[in-house]
């Protein structure tokens, strides 16, 4: 029996059962709360606190201690997936580090590289792989912590790829998007015509319920929208599919959604076929991670393999070098003290005796404290000048707005048939209150896209779609803040 742990910022999720040939088989589900503060995206900020809490949780459900597959979501367990020609699997490994070099994997001090299969295509002699690099001290780290808790790892994954492998299956042909809500952490996987496209993670602030947490969640749709278009992709989004939400709250959210646009069609997620849970399956929605753990991973080398040989090799450089520095620092320390002995013995009395004589020397101790006064006076003006400097830096950078801001506001909105009406500016805020309006609601997006992309504003938002009596014309509240101006290089140069 496989057993599955999730570990989130709230708490701690746990799966038992098994692979089929179809899919998964949960026969238990559980969830325990976990101390606040004892982990923090997936990086662990108190060790006793989640290993009492691991221990007391095993204790309490009647547990299988050994072959524990953990799942967590980090920015320090990162994963991606890659095409690579069919090779043995010491050549892919090899591959996968050429590939992962000069990556923004290459940022990890000691990193460590697993990977596994999800597909080969034959007839292009090519293979599909998930590629997952850590911290080798990360991976470590919780292998500590289980050991102690009296449980033994048998891998650790991410959990975003789990689940969007997980979920591959049932998105065949679809274009949809999945919305896995864990706190206030929101993960959104897109398909396009059943091909993965797009992961990504953001923090919602609004409680689910509310017309902010659907505006929140509208603003995530239309990120996917601008990337559609910016990929030229043609497949029309509609179908929204939520976990970690109640089937009132996913119904709420719909509605909310429903006012803003009614294209967007919200529901609660399924289980893919060929999935048994025991528990029925209504409980799916809020073990998706753990569930999708229990799959088969075709796992040819583990992270925690990976982590393991890392740490044998440095045991071996280490041994062979504590053989090695015994002799060689005799020798060296040997010859240092032959050489150095003579040299030093004559000289010190003459050195001594001429600091002594430069120490008490009038004339010095004069000169010492003049440097020490005009040092003390050198420091206040230079505190003053930078003072200055920053006020100077600060005029110059603030946001001027001129009529060319305006001007670009205009072009930005002829292309897409939109009006505007610049309302205000806020001089103290650097704001621009605008109102766009036009037919088409697309068009209204595709205008503030190109808002966003000018580097002349620092954001850009907006709100309150509503249409008007006559029910033709869309409009909506653009407030732009302005960027300040960047500083020519020669008067950066000069204040700094």
């Amino acid at each position: 029996m496989a057993v599955v742990v999730f570990l989130s910022n709230t708490n701690i999720q746990v799966a038992t059962g098994s692979p089929t040939p179809g899919g998964v088989k949960a026969t238990k589900l559980f969830s325990a709360p976990l101390p606040e503060g004892a982990v923090l995206n997936g990086v662990v900020m108190d060790k006793d606190m989640l290993t009492q809490t691991i221990k007391t949780v095993w204790q309490t459900n009647k547990l299988p201690k050994a072959e524990v597959t953990l799942i967590i979501n980090s920015p320090q367990l990162r994963a991606n997936r890659t095409d690579a020609p069919i090779l043995s699997d010491k050549k892919t490994t090899a591959f996968i580090k050429r590939e992962t070099a000069d990556s923004e994997y290459g940022r990890f001090t000691k990193p460590v590289t697993g990977w596994y299969l999800i597909g080969k295509d034959s007839k292009a002699k090519t293979q599909q792989i998930i590629y997952e690099t850590a911290e080798s001290d990360f991976v470590t780290g919780y292998v500590d912590i289980f050991d102690k808790a009296g449980l033994k790892l048998k891998s650790i994954h991410n959990g975003v790829h789990i689940a969007t492998e997980f979920l591959t299956k049932a998105s065949a042909g679809k274009t949809v998007i999945y919305m896995i809500l864990d706190g206030n952490s929101l993960v959104t996987i897109f398909f396009a015509e059943g091909k993965f496209y797009y992961d990504s993670t953001s923090r919602v602030f609004a409680q689910p319920g509310t017309p902010e947490f659907a505006r929140e969640i509208y603003s995530s749709i239309s990120s996917i929208r601008q990337f559609m278009s910016a990929q030229h992709i043609e497949a029309t989004v509609k179908d929204v599919l939520f976990a970690g939400l109640t089937q009132p709250q996913v119904t709420s959210l719909s509605n909310d959604i429903l006012n803003i646009d009614s294209q967007i069609d919200i529901s609660v997620i399924t289980a893919p076929a060929g999935t048994s849970i025991s528990e029925g399956m209504a409980a799916f929605p809020f073990y998706v991670y753990p569930i999708a753990g229990l799959r088969k991973i075709d796992e040819r080398l583990s992270v925690l393999k990976a982590s393991k040989q890392s740490v044998a090799k440095e045991g071996d450089k280490g041994s062979l070098v504590k053989l090695i520095i015994p002799f060689v620092g005799f020798f060296i320390l040997a010859g240092i003290i032959l050489a150095a002995v003579t040299a030093i013995r004559a000289s010190k009395k003459a050195e001594l005796k001429e600091l002594n004589d430069y120490i008490q020397d009038p004339d010095v101790i004069v000169q010492v404290a003049e440097y020490d006064a005009m040092y003390e006076n050198m420091g206040e003006m230079g505190t003053i000048q930078g003072g200055a400097d920053l006020l100077h830096q600060d005029i110059e950078s603030y946001p001027i707005p001129d009529s060319s801001i305006n001007q670009r506001i205009i072009e930005a909105a002829i292309p897409h048939d939109v009006d505007i009406e610049i309302n205000s500016y806020d001089a103290s805020t650097g704001v621009f209150s605008v109102t766009a309006s036009s037919p088409v609601v697309d068009d209204i997006n595709m205008f503030i896209a190109d808002l966003m992309s000018m580097d002349i504003f620092e954001n850009v938002d907006y709100t309150g779609y509503a249409i008007t009596a006559d029910g033709e014309t869309w409009k909506i509240n653009v407030v732009c803040t302005l960027a300040g101006r960047e500083l020519p290089s020669d008067a950066e140069g000069e204040v700094n």
